[in-house]
């Protein structure tokens, strides 16, 4: 059976334990759920492909996180 998308999960946090990095914080998330949604809005609002969306958004947003 096919994976429903439910459009309020788009750009909502999968879960800890599938964060590429951990220890995100309040406003990384909150820019990758931005960021998320927006990508999905783009492609139409396809169905059951909420992970991918927000795997895409998080490297784009930590890409641009400096390291020390």
């Amino acid at each position: 059976m096919p994976h429903a998308t439910n459009p309020d999960t788009i750009g909502t946090d999968p879960g800890p334990a599938t964060n590429a990095l951990s220890g995100l914080s309040d406003t990384e998330r909150d820019r990758i759920r931005w960021r998320a949604h927006a990508l999905w809005r783009e492609d139409g609002c396809p169905q059951g492909r909420d992970r991918e969306y927000w795997e895409r958004a998080e490297l784009e947003i930590l890409k641009g996180r400096r390291s020390y």
